[in-house]
C-alpha cells in the first residue's frame, strides 16, 4: 500500500514539529522561599542566639543540577541587613 505524496508531507511536518518542541524545551526551575529570623541555637553544646532560615539551623539544603534555575525568596525578619553568600558548591558524581 503506498502513500500519496500529501501524507508523506503531512508526516514529515509533524516529525519537525515535534523535534522542534522537543529541543526549545526550558531548563526547569525550583522555587524556595525562606524566611530570615532570630532563634536559639546550640552547636556547640551552650545555648546562643543564631540566625535561623525557615526555623532552622544550619539552612536548608539546595539540591540541583547544572542548569537548574533556582528562584529564592529570602524575607529577612531580623532588626538588621542580611547578607546571604554562598561559599561552596558541592559535586556528586
Amino acid at each position: 500500500m503506498a502513500l500519496n505524496m500529501s501524507a508523506i508531507g503531512a508526516l514529515c511536518l509533524c516529525v519537525i514539529v515535534s523535534l522542534f518542541a522537543i529541543s526549545s524545551a526550558e531548563d526547569p526551575y525550583k522555587f524556595f522561599e525562606w524566611n530570615v529570623t532570630y532563634g536559639d541555637i546550640s552547636p556547640l553544646g551552650v545555648r546562643q542566639q543564631g540566625i535561623l532560615i525557615n526555623g532552622k539551623f544550619p539552612g536548608p539544603d539546595i539540591n540541583s543540577s547544572t542548569n537548574d534555575n533556582l528562584i529564592i525568596n529570602v524575607f529577612n525578619h531580623l532588626d538588621e541587613p542580611f547578607l546571604l553568600s554562598w561559599y561552596s558548591l558541592f559535586f556528586y558524581l
